[in-house]
């Protein structure tokens, strides 16, 4: 008998968390993939978490403007995603490059999704961040649903 399931949004209150005291992007990161894991997202968090690790040593991920869009591509993702973390302080993403990061979204996606998934999550993800007005609500709204909201106004 085949397991049936649970639908599930690439965007999720479960995987938005606002104000992190978390300063490092080891932390950050092993953070967002045991969540990811609980809530039913992941099925191995330790593979993920390589995978993005592996991506991060390749081109680190911040990309300026406090924000960096770690990702990774295998079979421990379940089911699509997209994490919002936002921290309280600026802290340095990687020794290697000073770029400091506030805003991380995580994107993981399973390692046979249909062509090049996690580039268009980028990609539409970028071009919403260009925006000024998006990211200052990003880092000033204090309402999970209302993040939400916002980035479910991201066409994927």
């Amino acid at each position: 008998m085949e397991k049936i399931q649970e639908s599930k949004t690439v965007i999720s209150t479960d995987l938005i968390f606002l104000d992190s005291e978390l300063k490092q992007q080891a932390e950050v990161l092993s953070f967002i993939i045991e969540t990811a894991e609980f809530v039913g997202y992941v099925a191995e968090a330790d593979e993920l978490y390589e995978a993005v690790k592996r991506r991060e040593e390749e081109i680190p991920t911040a990309i300026g403007y406090d924000i960096a869009m770690p990702h990774g591509k295998t079979d421990a993702v379940v089911h699509p995603f997209i994490a919002f973390l936002r921290t309280k302080e600026p802290f340095q993403w990687t020794t290697k490059n000073e770029e400091m990061v506030r805003l991380v979204f995580l994107i993981g996606v399973p390692k046979n999704s249909e062509g090049k998934l996690h580039l268009k999550f980028i990609s539409q993800l970028s071009k919403k961040l260009l925006d000024t007005e998006f990211r200052a609500k990003l880092l000033i709204e204090t309402d999970k649903n209302k993040i939400f909201e916002q980035l479910s106004s991201i066409s994927i």
